[in-house]
């Protein structure tokens, strides 16, 4: 069984193509026929949205579900357009996880331990899972680098060249 590679792609920056970063690599591979599991950390559902999924849809077949305890990712998989792919969405309901889970001091491992539990028992079933970060260094996104093998900063050219 091979490992699966997570990778986070993450700047507290909106608009430097995160999101965009996230789709196209994940499609580019699954048509490599590498299998891949996106999932939408961001409480605005553009990766959601982005591989044509509804962002409004019930919050209990989200990402929040898996989050708040209430589902396992296994049952909040779903399939995409694209052979090889598969996502996990989000919605707004995601932007109260941090309140709601105040009181928690293992927080910052609940999506660790729900991507380990998966892969244990999915394992050999994908190749790499991203996970596409909310513009912010909120809880969201300590949630994905604990989770995460790797990491993807997308940087805006123009900040770099200071134009």
């Amino acid at each position: 069984m091979s490992k699966t590679e997570i990778l986070s792609i993450i700047n507290q920056k909106g608009g430097v193509g995160k999101t965009t970063t996230a789709i196209n690599l994940a499609a580019g591979l699954a048509i490599k026929s590498k299998k891949i599991l996106v999932i939408d950390l961001d409480p605005q559902g553009n990766a959601t949205t982005g591989l044509g999924l509804s962002n409004s849809e019930s919050s209990d077949k989200t990402i929040y579900a898996v989050l708040n305890g209430t589902k396992n990712i296994s049952e909040v998989v779903k399939k995409t357009q694209f052979e090889n792919l598969d996502l996990v969405s989000s919605n707004v309901d995601l932007s109260g996880l941090e309140v709601e889970t105040a009181g928690d001091s293992r927080r910052a491992f609940i999506l660790k331990e729900q991507i380990v539990a998966y892969l244990k028992d999915f394992g050999s079933k994908y190749e790499y899972i991203f996970i596409d970060c909310p513009p912010s260094l909120s809880l969201l996104t300590v949630m994905a680098l604990v989770a995460s093998n790797s990491l993807l900063v997308p940087l805006h050219l123009k900040v770099l060249l200071n134009l």
